[in-house]
């Protein structure tokens, strides 16, 4: 039975400002507290029992529902794993062999054609690793 409270403090900051102060508490316990308790026996002297039977349904539904957000995000988590390793290992092929089709030209004396496409994959390596970098640090 959640039970909410909410307060608002006017507090003074360092610098003179005024800020406005909220606390919430949340009281998420699964039975009512001792009084609402004696209240609800007086009325059915069984009810006691019937609220302990559907604390531990609650709870062992919260628990489960838990094991299944835990699982479901362990789950994406080793998907994204494996597709990064897999884009990481074709992404490595393909610059190896537009090195490759790079040297390729020069061998074959088209040696303009073979710096644009080895400048083109150097460059785009650069900016994949930098863009990458990047990412991780936010």
């Amino acid at each position: 039975m959640a039970k909410q409270q909410q307060q608002n403090k006017l507090a003074k900051t360092n610098r003179g400002d005024y800020m406005v102060e909220q606390n919430f508490a949340i009281d998420d316990s699964l039975l009512p507290s001792a009084s609402e308790l004696e209240k609800l026996k007086e009325v059915d002297p069984t009810i006691i029992q019937w609220l302990k039977d559907r604390a531990e349904i609650e709870q062992n539904a919260r628990i489960g529902f838990n094991n299944s957000q835990i699982k479901l995000t362990e789950y994406n988590l080793h998907k994204t794993h494996s597709f990064n390793y897999t884009a990481l290992i074709f992404s490595f092929i393909l610059f190896l062999s537009i090195l490759g089709l790079s040297a390729y030209f020069v061998i074959k004396g088209l040696s303009v054609t073979g710096t644009i496409f080895g400048g083109a994959a150097i460059i785009s390596a650069v900016i994949f690793y930098v863009r990458a970098t990047i990412k991780t640090r936010k």
